[in-house]
């Protein structure tokens, strides 16, 4: 009975610890739950958000190939083409820049830049100005290479009708060489035949002979006054002036028997006096300075073996340099040109300085 006493007597005291004891075991309860929970809790995942990305082709991949490279192809030279009213027959255009034209600096003139100026004693390869036009025929065949049965007495036949009329198109008929040659002076030492035909590249198809080389462009004195061409080949050399035959100086004989031993410089001496040294004088030209001119130079070889050919040129009243000459003296006058002859070339002339120089004026139309 007692302890139902203390009960009942202590009742709100046991009902409060009852309660303290309750809320304990929630306590306890929950903090451990909540500790459990911290615990094992998992990091939570982030997600990205989705972004649209732009569709790429798939690259091809380049493999390396071991190629030999081709060299390019070389690129042409484009030809322009004068009229024949021009001053002379080019394929380049006149440049005035340098004295006597850009071949004048050196015997290749342009070569270093790529531009074939090739010169020899018929000329260079490619025209840079005041050149005459040089053309290569073989009267032994025709152009479509027949032989055409020419022989010495035919040809002297037919290049003295030439010279009748010195037009080019009566050799129409006969053998061309491709290439042309630009020639500023006529002055080639004796030398075989062959050289003509090899400096216009035939001489594979050419014999040395029978052949002729036609050369055609203007000229232009350096100061008023009276001119004459001097000159000797072995066998042709005509020069025409503006339509006229002024100087016939072919070998002798062409000409006939040659009886003439003084040289001829007074007034009267306008027709072809033929030296016993070999030189014939033409007939005085009036020229003003500056005025382009015609010229046209035909020269050539008949038999064979052995070819010459020297042009000079001599001015009225001009004092000149005398040597001695048979009964009297002659004159030592100056090679023909129209620019100066280039340093490489001069050698190879082998200009006797008894008979003729390199020092004079030149008649090229651009130099004035």
């Amino acid at each position: 009975m007692k302890q139902k006493r203390f009960f009942s007597s202590h009742k709100k005291s046991t009902a409060m610890f009852v309660s303290l004891a309750i809320h304990a075991v929630l306590i306890v309860v929950a903090v451990s739950f909540v500790a459990v929970k911290v615990i094992v809790k998992k990091e939570p995942a982030f997600e990205a958000k989705r972004v649209k990305r732009p569709k790429m082709p798939p690259k091809k991949i380049q493999v390396p190939v071991d190629v030999k490279k081709r060299k390019p192809k070389p690129r042409l030279r484009k030809r322009i083409v004068v009229n024949k009213k021009t001053f002379t027959d080019i394929k380049m255009p006149e440049i005035t820049g340098v004295e006597g034209g850009l071949g004048n600096m050196g015997g290749d003139g342009l070569g270093g830049l790529g531009f074939d100026f090739k010169m020899d004693l018929f000329g260079s390869n490619h025209s840079m100005g005041n050149e005459l036009a040089g053309t290569f025929y073989d009267l032994k065949q025709t152009k479509d290479g027949k032989p055409t049965g020419m022989n010495d007495a035919r040809y002297i036949e037919t290049v003295k009708k030439f010279s009748g009329s010195f037009k080019q198109s009566r050799f129409d008929d006969y053998f061309k060489a491709p290439q042309q040659k630009y020639a500023s002076f006529f002055m080639i030492p004796s030398m075989s035949a062959d050289g003509a035909p090899k400096a216009y590249g035939v001489d594979n198809v050419v014999k040395p002979k029978h052949w002729v080389a036609f050369y055609e462009g203007h000229m232009a004195a350096p100061e008023d006054g009276h001119y004459r061409f001097c000159g000797f080949a072995d066998d042709v050399l005509l020069v025409e002036v503006e339509g006229r035959l002024v100087l016939d100086a072919s070998h002798h004989w062409w000409q006939g028997a040659r009886g003439v031993t003084k040289w001829k410089s007074d007034d009267d001496s306008n027709r072809q006096w033929p030296l016993s040294g070999g030189m014939v004088i033409g007939d005085w030209v009036k020229m003003k300075k500056g005025d382009p001119m015609k010229l046209a130079i035909l020269f050539g070889e008949c038999p064979g073996g052995i070819f010459s050919c020297q042009l000079l040129m001599q001015q009225k009243g001009k004092e000149y340099k005398q040597v001695p000459f048979n009964e009297g003296t002659r004159p030592i006058l100056p090679v023909f040109k129209t620019k100066e002859i280039p340093k490489e070339i001069r050698g190879q002339m082998r200009v006797n300085p008894n008979e003729a120089t390199l020092e004079g004026p030149s008649f090229g139309v651009l130099d004035n």
